[in-house]
């Protein structure tokens, strides 16, 4: 059943097809926030509103389940990885780099609201009985939950794509670079950055250029870091060698038979992994910890450092993330082994 499902909608080449079905996704997650709020307000039975403890017991009180659990925090809002299928998908009239930012703020503040109100109100209803599969304590009778686990697995259905087609474009990227890059095009780069991008936002795609700096070092290091400001520089273009897996003038998509043939393997060794594992929640901790910190903590930190030069912020943000991380995956790991 779940070929039939989720490798159809991994065969896709972007999130065009995708964008179509994205307000049942949207529809089908405010639904399940309704779900879980009704029976929190209703009660059905007295059955579903538990009594908890004091005020610091079911709000301050940190128990033992935390350092294990921050994977899962850290990764529900990592979003970093699909930000740029979501300017891709984008339609050309609008596709600037205006528009793609106010997409993905907008989105980010969308499933934090979300992500919120079911985690709060699910809370309020078990206290410290609330598990990670919160479907699973409710009442068993109940024809709303299982309305609700239906529109779950619609979102989740929607959703697995979206970081499928990030994986399918870094195996083929990487291994184009494996074959050496050919000579370089300023002028290609530019007509390439002015039709994504738009004329008005070239300004803003400066962080593409690898030679940029962050400080004007001519005089020794010293200067003023406002006087000289970033080193700005059109970013140069690489012409690849021609490859044969490649669509003609394509860079990512692979022509039909590799591109349903890469597609094929990457979905069989997940689901096999998936189907495989013990717990799901353990391998999301895990996973959240090793990797999610990485891309929502220390690689930002180390653009930032690398773009605009030492900050205090971008220092908070590389320290806060190393330590989640690291104490986040030696727990995550000892919860496995367990």
């Amino acid at each position: 059943e779940t070929s039939r499902g989720s490798l159809p909608l991994c065969l896709n080449r972007d999130m065009t097809t995708l964008s179509n079905f994205s307000i049942v996704s949207v529809f089908a997650m405010v639904a399940i926030v309704v779900i879980v709020i009704l029976l929190w307000a209703i009660n059905p039975d007295g059955e579903v509103r538990h009594q908890g403890g004091t005020t610091y017991e079911n709000w301050f009180e940190i128990r033992p389940g935390l350092l294990e659990s921050l994977g899962t925090f850290v990764f529900t809002f990592v979003s970093q990885h699909t930000v740029h299928l979501a300017y891709e998908s984008l339609d050309r009239s609008v596709r600037t780099v205006s528009n793609w930012k106010k997409v993905s703020l907008f989105s980010i503040l969308i499933s934090t609201t979300v992500s919120l109100s079911v985690g709060v109100f699910v809370y309020m209803s078990f206290w410290q009985e609330t598990e990670s599969d919160i479907f699973q304590i409710y009442p068993p009778d109940l024809v709303s939950i299982d309305i609700a686990r239906l529109l779950l697995c619609i979102t989740m259905l929607l959703t697995f794509p979206l970081p499928f087609f990030t994986t399918r474009e870094m195996v083929v990227l990487v291994a184009n670079d494996c074959f050496g890059r050919d000579d370089e095009s300023e002028e290609m780069r530019a007509a390439l950055l002015a039709e994504d991008f738009g004329e008005d936002d070239l300004e803003d795609t400066s962080f593409f250029d690898p030679t940029a700096t962050a400080i004007d070092d001519t005089n020794g290091g010293s200067g003023d870091h406002h006087s000289n400001g970033l080193q700005r520089h059109m970013p140069r273009v690489i012409s690849r060698q021609k490859r044969p897996w490649l669509k003609p003038g394509e860079e990512r998509q692979l022509i039909s038979s590799y591109h349903v043939a890469l597609t094929t393997i990457l979905w069989s060794a997940t689901t096999v992994l998936a189907i495989k594992s013990p717990n799901l929640g353990d391998v999301l901790d895990l996973v959240g910890c090793a990797t999610g910190t990485f891309i929502a903590f220390i690689l930002p930190a180390l653009f930032s450092f690398r773009l605009v030069g030492y900050t205090h912020l971008a220092a908070a943000i590389f320290v806060i993330g190393g330590i989640v991380g690291s104490v986040g995956t030696y727990f995550s790991i000892g919860q496995l082994l367990e």
